[in-house]
């Protein structure tokens, strides 16, 4: 019997590795000279080898592409496009421009990857013949301090329209495009929206409504940087993420044609992200305009929350009170903020 060196063993075992379908990477990159190198080793070690590692350098003014250029020289798999800064979909856009594998994959700059998401994910799309594999997460901050977010170890399987409603909801498929699958033939020629942030929502929706087949595995496989314990509360708020809460408008409205099931769900998204700007944008005296719409359309669509099924007893009571009560809200709204140090949207 034939017996193999550990070298020779180890040999084989990654051509049988590279045998497996190609899977590209994408990470969009943007002064995150700090972070990039853990970023990019986290997808390096990955467990699945058969990788096209598209790096898109998003203009940065720091080291980043320096940095990237530098991890190109150790690893084939790596490819490093640099371009004027055009934000994070044009970034996203032209590593899905480039994309040569089978499956896609999306990492922002900042977050890393447990060494066996892609195993993960693409072993569970194919064993239940999916389009799309999504993992939970876990947020991690600078000095160390992680959470995880539904990280219960389950596996749960989503098709027809049960992928768009818990989508839509919200509570198990987070809108993000990082920690995801995608089969590339599922993606097509679809792109992110330039220029708009909470740019996955709509990119999301587009797929999702082609009702495809979605795996959860439930294994905080993908973590996120947050912000410093209170930084956002010393940021003004910008003009685009006004309008990508706004745009749970188009998303309601793109629902009401599906069926009116989904509307409702689409309906109770669009109220936690108006109050949670409301909330952002309660003490700004230039945006009056957009909190007496917010009111408006809380007022107009106030029955439908309350008799909802779907909708939390806290959202009922925070959209009444807004609607019919907004000086006692204010008063709630202030102690909820003092109370947990940030308003989120």
């Amino acid at each position: 019997m034939l017996s193999l060196s550990k070298a020779q063993a180890k040999l084989v075992k990654e051509k049988f590795r590279m045998s497996f379908p190609k899977i590209s990477v994408i990470i969009p990159v943007y002064n995150v000279e700090r972070y990039v190198i853990g970023c990019i080793t986290s997808v390096i070690d990955q467990t699945y080898k058969n990788l096209e590692i598209i790096i898109v350098d998003d203009g940065s003014t720091d080291d980043s592409g320096k940095i990237c250029d530098e991890l190109r020289k150790k690893d084939t798999r790596i490819a490093v496009i640099h371009q004027p800064n055009g934000g994070l979909s044009d970034a996203r856009n032209t590593g899905l421009d480039i994309a040569t594998g089978e499956y896609i994959a999306f990492v922002d700059g900042d977050d890393t990857i447990e060494p066996e998401m892609v195993d993960v994910l693409y072993s569970n799309l194919q064993k239940e013949t999916a389009d799309i594999c999504a993992c939970r997460y876990y947020n991690k901050w600078d000095d160390g301090r992680t959470q995880n977010i539904g990280n219960d170890h389950s596996i749960r399987v989503y098709d027809g329209m049960d992928g768009l409603r818990e989508f839509l909801y919200g509570k198990t498929l987070d809108p993000f495009a990082c920690g995801k699958l995608y089969k590339a033939s599922l993606i097509g020629t679809h792109r992110f929206i330039k220029g708009r942030m909470g740019e996955d929502i709509p990119f999301n929706l587009k797929l999702f409504q082609t009702f495809p087949k979605v795996v959860l595995v439930g294994k905080s496989l993908y973590g996120y940087l947050q912000q410093r314990s209170g930084a956002i509360c010393n940021v003004k708020i910008s003009r685009k993420r006004i309008d990508s809460a706004f745009y749970w408008d188009v998303v309601r409205r793109e629902c009401q044609v599906i069926s009116q099931e989904l509307e409702i769900f689409a309906l109770r998204r669009q109220v936690l992200f108006y109050i949670g700007l409301y909330n952002r944008l309660y003490d700004e005296p230039e945006y009056i305009t957009e909190k007496q719409e917010i009111r408006s359309f809380i007022k107009t669509h106030l029955k439908e929350i309350l008799v909802s099924d779907i909708c939390e007893k806290t959202t009922k009571v925070a959209t009444f009170l807004l609607a019919e009560c907004p000086a006692f809200y204010a008063i709630v709204m202030k102690l909820y903020k003092r109370l947990i140090g940030e308003a989120h949207l």
